[in-house]
């Protein structure tokens, strides 16, 4: 009488006699029934399907320690029973997925893989093969998508410890997709179907992991190699999940960029209410409460920050209204910090304020690449920035050239000025020049027409640029050991790039 046994050569389940000498009809290799019996490789199909209903029933009420110990049963009985091998590792995973350190993504991955190897082994219909990966990749994706948006606390509270976990799952879950495509049966649409869902979890994952947040006061922005690695993965998904819909549209994925938009209309909307209540000083160029508008311009430091980041560090398209909005955003930003602060002392004296130098550098950085990109889509960027230079401009001619001209001819500069009056002179030479800083293309690359505005503000770089270095008369070595006023020799080679005569 015939039995199912396993080939101890090819491992493949086959029928053979109860006899002394046979061949396996898969492989060729000698075996023999009762070799095959001391190797416990003889099916025993009884009792699998008695384990298998027992364990079932265990399964379904979530008694999962009682229900692994009966599919272990069947497994014994059946070392080829592909369903027994799959609920064993799936009970595993239920009953220590909770625990800290337990790696479930490539526990997960382990468990397709081992119970998919183990069908060709099987001989299974494809019938019974299709519906049991179908059955096997509707459960697991359950467990992955949970995984991958379950926390949301975690998120909010440790977005670094939230990368970190994400990038590890994502990468051992990329392992899937690598399987063979005949072996997972992908050219079915049920099986597609599941593969497609869990790829676009994972696409959700890697738009939410990169993005910049904000805890409390603080923002966290991806490192580059988290964000190179992010990316990587992110196109990965997308290139498996076209290979399963060649219509996967990347499209429809998109950042949430609510926390960065709320900011931007926040201190948007503080400078409206501060322009409204300083519209007196404002006719004279002037800021009545320079403490209340410096606590407004460090708040927008950190909203740039956090538009910079989200328009360059994020996944978002750069043709999405979302990334445009952010621009738009970005420029009133820029705005604000690049154009000078102009008050008036306790002694009745005009005091000039403007950004530090190196953050006047990279805000440039920032405005040139705002500009190009918005440039693509309408012509603002064009009347944003001579808007801009016509405001600074006339910031700079009615206040640094109304206080410079106060000084007289150059050359009795030094020699007149008190120690107070020269260290005064001094600084305004500098914010003067710094001022002047957006208007080079040195620092703002962006720029397709002459504009005489900003030919007017070069030249008056130019002015200031040349009198502190004659104030300091050239000494070159001095000024660039002077930690503060070092910059101005870069600000002066800048001008000559552009006015070499």
């Amino acid at each position: 009488m015939p039995v199912l046994a396993i080939c101890p050569f090819c491992n493949k389940t086959i029928t053979i006699e109860r006899t002394l000498r046979s061949t396996c009809p898969e492989c060729g290799h000698e075996i023999s029934y009762p070799d095959l019996q001391r190797r416990k490789m003889i099916v025993d199909g009884a009792t699998e399907k008695r384990e298998l209903a027992a364990a079932k029933d265990y399964f379904v009420n979530t008694e999962f320690l009682s229900a692994s110990e009966h599919f272990k049963k069947a497994l014994a009985a059946n070392k080829n029973s592909y369903s027994a091998m799959y609920f064993v590792s799936l009970c595993d995973i239920y009953l220590n997925e909770s625990g800290d350190g337990y790696d479930l993504m490539a526990k997960v991955v382990d468990m397709i893989k081992s119970s998919l190897e183990l069908m060709p082994r099987a001989n299974a219909s494809a019938v019974d093969k299709l519906k049991f990966i179908t059955a096997m990749l509707a459960e697991t994706k359950i467990l992955i998508i949970n995984r991958l948006t379950s926390r949301g606390e975690l998120f909010e509270n440790n977005i670094s410890e939230y990368r970190k976990i994400t990038l590890s799952d994502l990468k051992k879950l990329l392992e899937l997709y690598k399987i063979d495509g005949e072996l997972m049966m992908t050219f079915a649409p049920e099986v597609t179907k599941i593969l497609l869902e869990i790829a676009e979890s994972a696409v959700t994952a890697c738009y939410k992991a990169v993005q910049t947040v904000a805890v409390g006061e603080d923002l966290y922005s991806p490192t580059p190699e988290e964000y190179k690695q992010l990316s990587s993965l992110c196109n990965d998904y997308c290139y498996f999940a076209q290979i399963l819909d060649p219509n996967f549209d990347t499209k429809k994925f998109s950042p949430d960029f609510t926390q960065n938009n709320m900011l931007n209309e926040k201190v948007l909307s503080r400078f409206e209410k501060f322009d409204e209540s300083n519209k007196v000083n404002a006719k004279k160029g002037i800021i009545g409460d320079i403490d209340e508008y410096e606590n407004i311009l460090s708040e927008c430091v950190k909203a740039l920050t956090f538009t910079a980041s989200n328009c360059y560090k994020s996944m978002c398209s750069r043709q999405s209204e979302q990334h445009i909005h952010l621009l738009l955003d970005g420029l009133q930003l820029l705005s604000r910090l690049l154009m000078p602060r102009v008050t008036i002392t306790d002694k009745k004296k005009v005091d000039i304020r403007v950004g530090k130098f190196v953050d006047i550098v990279d805000w440039c950085e920032t405005l040139t690449k705002f500009l190009v990109d918005l440039n693509e889509f309408n012509e603002y960027a064009d009347a944003f920035l001579e808007d801009f230079y016509s405001r600074l401009l006339e910031c700079v001619e009615t206040h640094f050239i109304a206080e410079n001209n106060k000084y007289g001819k150059i050359a009795n500069k030094r020699k007149d000025l008190s120690e107070d009056d020269f260290k005064r002179y001094e600084k305004l030479l500098y914010t003067g020049a710094c001022c002047c800083v957006p208007a080079l293309a040195t620092y703002v690359e962006f720029f397709k027409y002459k504009d005489k505005n900003r030919n007017k503000l070069v030249k008056i770089c130019k002015q200031a640029s040349e009198e502190f270095l004659m104030l300091h008369d050239f000494k070159i070595d001095e000024l660039e050991q002077n930690n503060f006023y070092r910059p101005i020799l870069d600000i002066y080679n800048a001008v000559l790039e552009e006015m070499p005569d």
